[in-house]
């Protein structure tokens, strides 16, 4: 707009200057004598002054028609809306999309709103948020009276057919009186309702979700809409941090223990089975000596090595297997020892 505006300035100034020396100068010849007392004849141009005024009158009151025209010529960008004050009627239910609008210059007075998803952060962080400046960080009081620091960034956007009514209620200051208290509100009435270690555990995403559905049954009311709510960073008291930091190391503690009583436990497990493994073998051992006493001989030559050739016996006793048959012909070669 400023831009057509300054090409109007241009035009008309070219043109002034085309018509003033068109029509507003008469030439004329002046008669001038020089030291010597000769006279010479001069021609010069004199701009009447009347004509000139005229002229400049009439641009400007073109200028200002123009100008006029012009700024009934509004352009609605990309991602914006905009609402039409009547100064005769008021608020027009007529809001204007992108593009190109018409509306008529002086009587209606155009706002434009911005209905993009906007941002609103409140940090602790230097040089984040609104107000980067500032530590912005929401404290809030837990169910048990402990205060906890919350960096939190809401998503919203205008509802962009209801952004007259938003103009009318709110108008364009609608992000620090109306989005910013609410999230603040909302935020620790909720909190309020969780203990500390709610906030610091898993359920910290149901808290968000509660917080998401409150703060959006308050902004609808004012044709604002909620996309999405991040609780960013939890800041705990000191004294609080400390007892978390004892209570971990109390947990890995307990953890150790607890495996360490599993595994000596799976050990007395597995002994009491070995035990009872082996009661068992000697029961059926025992009986099936009582059956038949070759059966202890039976358990001597089993437990032999495989590759024996030679057995040594104390005097007197008997050999307990035929070497000579169970080995084969090989058995010729091999002479046995008897002590």
């Amino acid at each position: 707009m400023e831009l057509l505006y300054l090409i109007l300035i241009v035009i008309l100034v070219m043109t002034d200057s085309y018509l003033i020396q068109s029509y507003a100068t008469e030439k004329k010849s002046k008669i001038v004598t020089n030291s010597m007392g000769v006279e010479t004849i001069v021609p010069s141009m004199e701009v009447q002054s009347g004509k000139a005024l005229s002229i400049i009158s009439v641009s400007v009151v073109i200028f200002a028609i123009a100008a006029t025209l012009v700024s009934g010529i509004v352009i609605i960008q990309p991602g914006y809306r905009g609402v039409v004050f009547n100064v005769f009627s008021g608020l027009s239910n007529n809001v204007l999309n992108e593009g190109l609008n018409i509306v008529i210059p002086v009587v209606n007075q155009v706002y434009v709103y911005d209905v993009r998803r906007q941002e609103y952060t409140m940090s602790g962080q230097a040089g984040e948020g609104v107000k980067a400046q500032d530590n912005d960080s929401l404290w809030s009081p837990t169910r048990e009276g402990l205060q906890v620091g919350l960096d939190v960034t809401t998503w919203y956007r205008i509802d962009p057919s209801k952004v007259q009514s938003l103009h009318q209620k709110i108008g364009k200051t609608y992000a620090e009186n109306t989005v910013r208290p609410a999230i603040r509100a909302t935020v620790r009435m909720v909190i309020s309702g969780f203990s500390i270690m709610d906030v610091y555990s898993e359920k910290r995403e149901s808290i968000q979700e509660t917080i998401i559905k409150k703060l959006r049954e308050t902004l609808t009311q004012d044709n604002i809409i909620i996309d999405n709510l991040f609780l960013r960073d939890v800041r705990f008291p000191a004294e609080f941090a400390k007892s978390i930091e004892e209570k971990q190391v109390a947990q890995q503690s307990a953890e150790r223990m607890k495996y360490v009583l599993e595994k000596e436990q799976k050990e007395a497990e597995r002994k009491v089975i070995e035990a009872d493994g082996q009661a068992k073998s000697i029961k059926i051992i025992n009986e099936a000596l009582a059956n038949n006493r070759n059966y202890l001989e039976y358990l001597k030559v089993n437990k032999l090595v495989d590759n024996i050739k030679v057995m040594v016996v104390p005097t007197g006793t008997n050999t307990l297997i035929d070497l000579k048959s169970a080995m084969g012909p090989d058995a010729e070669s091999v002479k046995p020892a008897v002590k």
